[in-house]
């Protein structure tokens, strides 16, 4: 199964790529995040403790307006309220999308985003249903029933991601494709503030952990940052599968287009951009452990990842392997606060349990480098050992 799906994205990986399509921003800004009223938000007090031992219980928290997903429609967080007084903030993946084509759904439910009728987009929802997320993660860090889960017993904010924008966007944009349009509402930026705004106002946390798979994993380029300039305290990041490298000039996903047309480098501290001005969008790290003395910041990587290196970022396995541990190198020796768990692989994330999960182990409790199972790597980045492991 593992070698026939290798060769699967292998072969879509060297299929030539097309420049994106055309468009137009409706809205430049969309929202400042910091300003919407938070205040119609239920309560977290009056949340139930959920009890490990039965599985993860998620609860839906409606976000307020102006919060939209991808299609402009009413969104939501998942909360699981733990018994412990630590916070761990988790950013779905799902691809990415910035023109008509890209932005049809793997998960769509109307006819207008699943158009063009053929063809496959590159993102897998611009619209998310509690029931489905609520029963499919459960593995890894969300498989609470496991006493050797680190956040076992801590609260969890899901943040589905359902806007095209790896939860960085702040921006309204209409698509254009053979005399048809679609509007998309690239504001994850928006919903991923306003969700950490309000657990913020809940409680007074004694740990925070900010983590993300894939686009999630992407997010916390940005938002193990802005968590702790919300918390106001040091946070550790746990990015499974979002390393920032630059795509081969044969990607359609070059990271400047993309940026602009979802209206990010505005939700960019200015003088963080300074830092992978013309080179790779993963030394951005080193800005927040610039900022933050205290922070520290894991990377979980394939080094051979057929979904980011070749189909996104349109390299060669080798070529991303080799990229890949020249740029997170020259991090990790400049400082010691990032470190990396990097398996010879081919897969695509794991502290979700893995791309394959269930068809194969939780990759989270099974995936193992020099002795450290990848759970156990985890435990000790968020204990201020930051054990660098590349295979």
């Amino acid at each position: 199964m593992r070698l026939a799906l290798a060769v699967l994205l292998l072969l879509l990986s060297v299929a030539p790529s097309m420049a994106l399509g055309s468009y137009e921003v409706v809205e430049e800004t969309y929202a400042d995040p910091f300003s919407v009223d938070i205040s119609s938000m239920p309560s977290f007090s009056e949340l139930p403790v959920d009890n490990p031992d039965d599985g993860i219980n998620w609860v839906k928290v409606p976000l307020p307006e102006p919060c939209v997903n991808g299609v402009g429609e009413k969104t939501f967080i998942m909360v699981r309220k733990g018994s412990s007084n630590n916070l761990l903030i988790f950013f779905e993946g799902g691809g990415a999308c910035a023109d008509y084509k890209t932005c049809k759904p793997m998960l769509c439910t109307d006819f207008e985003t699943c158009s063009p009728l053929f063809g496959i987009g590159s993102v897998v929802a611009l619209e998310s249903k509690f029931c489905f997320l609520s029963a499919y993660y459960r593995g890894g860090i969300f498989d609470v029933k496991r006493t050797e889960n680190p956040f076992r017993d801590w609260t969890i904010v899901f943040v589905p991601y359902n806007t095209g924008d790896l939860h960085m966007g702040n921006s309204v944009v209409k698509y254009f494709y053979k005399g048809n349009t679609k509007t998309i509402y690239h504001i994850g930026y928006v919903n991923a503030v306003v969700a950490m705004r309000w657990i913020k106002e809940s409680r007074e946390f004694d740990k925070v952990v900010v983590a993300g798979s894939s686009a999630g994993g992407y997010a916390t380029l940005l938002h193990g940052y802005t968590a702790w300039k919300i918390f106001g305290k040091p946070v550790t990041v746990i990015n499974d599968a979002g390393p920032g490298i630059e795509p081969d000039k044969d990607s359609k996903f070059q990271l400047d287009e993309i940026l602009k047309r979802w209206g990010a480098m505005q939700n960019i501290p200015p003088d963080a951009q300074s830092y992978f001005e013309g080179r790779d969008p993963t030394y951005v790290i080193e800005y927040l452990l610039d900022k933050c003395e205290d922070c520290y910041y894991g990377l979980f990587e394939d080094q051979k990842d057929l979904i980011i290196g070749s189909i996104f970022d349109a390299y060669y396995p080798w070529q991303f392997k080799a990229r890949l541990l020249k740029v997170t190198g020259e991090i990790r020796e400049d400082n010691e606060r990032f470190c990396r768990f990097m398996p010879s692989d081919y897969q695509h994330t794991a502290i979700t349990g893995g791309l394959l999960y269930p068809l194969q182990k939780d990759r989270f409790y099974y995936e193992k480098i020099d002795g450290y199972r990848l759970y156990e790597w985890v435990n000790e980045v968020m204990n201020g050992n930051c054990v660098d492991l590349v295979e």
